[in-house]
């Protein structure tokens, strides 16, 4: 079947009809699929049931990996999915339910805020691509704004105001808002604060864009209110409903998304009552293959 892209009923995104990415990915599909995200953010791509491995030799073709920190957790951790993906589910590594006091289901709550993969990380993250192996039977949504149209949108006075904002951005910010206390000093050392630019030009498509996200924390240099008055303001504008695409997902779904220009949020269901098997891949824009805990030099 001949590839074609369609744009979806949305104010972004498109879909990409013809793939099958139980094969190596062609040159053909691999510029699609670079040219569609860089148009469009969000591609979907249906229909894709695939594995692990296929899905790692996929996200591959695009960039290294960014391989799962063990985020200063003590002992090995016990993982269910190939060691290459980052595990989005609500599952232990039996295929039970997560107990309400796990890390991982915290970061699941916390995923119920706007943000942008890995922003935590001074890695320069580009893409993820999530794959939906099993789904509740309704609800959990994923919502996504292009954040190159809202800065398009702004008022002249926030475009003036982050011009030359820099942004702090902390993994254990939205994990305690989400209820997890139990952050050891040695966690929060393998996970430090990091600093990005609030603006930024995308390569691909030339195009301005807001990097925001609940994961900042405030802005540098300035007095903690104003730098966190600004961020409310940023993240209040880019989350109106007339720049979210929401994403009802259907099993064997297949969905690309540029992190340096989206900010996306999953939208809730029963965590205790219908199973959801989710398993990312995120791409760095370049460098080696490796975690953000490897690069800081902290060994598990």
């Amino acid at each position: 079947m001949a590839l074609s892209i369609r744009r979806l009923a949305a104010p972004f995104g498109a879909e990409i009809l013809g793939a099958d990415l139980h094969q190596p990915p062609t040159g053909v599909l691999i510029d699609a699929v670079s040219a569609a995200v860089a148009e469009q953010a969000v591609v979907v791509l249906r229909d894709q049931l695939i594995t692990d491995e296929e899905q790692v030799r996929f996200s591959r073709a695009f960039g290294p990996l960014e391989l799962p920190p063990h985020m200063g957790l003590r002992g090995s951790l016990r993982r269910r999915v190939a060691p290459e993906l980052f595990d989005v589910s609500n599952l232990d590594e039996n295929g039970d339910f997560l107990p309400l006091e796990s890390l991982r289901l915290a970061s699941n709550r916390a995923n119920e805020e706007f943000h942008t993969d890995s922003s935590f990380n001074a890695l320069p993250t580009k893409w993820s691509l999530l794959s939906a192996r099993l789904l509740p039977p309704f609800g959990a949504n994923t919502e996504f704004v292009d954040t190159r149209m809202v800065y398009d949108s702004l008022p002249q006075e926030l475009r003036m105001a982050v011009q030359n904002a820099v942004a702090e951005h902390y993994f254990w910010k939205t994990r305690g808002r989400a209820g997890y206390t139990m952050i050891t000093e040695e966690m929060r050392r393998a996970m430090p604060s990091v600093l990005h630019p609030v603006v930024r030009v995308i390569p691909e498509s030339g195009r301005t864009a807001l990097y925001i996200g609940n994961h900042a924390t405030h802005i540098a240099g300035w007095p903690r209110a104003d730098g966190e008055r600004l961020l409310q303001q940023l993240n209040d504008f880019a989350t109106q409903q007339r720049f979210i695409y929401s994403h009802e997902w259907r099993t064997g779904d297949f969905v690309i998304w540029d992190n340096r220009c989206t900010i996306h949020r999953a939208t809730k269901y029963d965590v205790l009552k219908y199973k959801r098997d989710l398993r990312r891949t995120t791409i760095n824009e370049y460098g080696p293959e490796m975690s953000s805990t490897d690069a800081l030099g902290i060994a598990p």
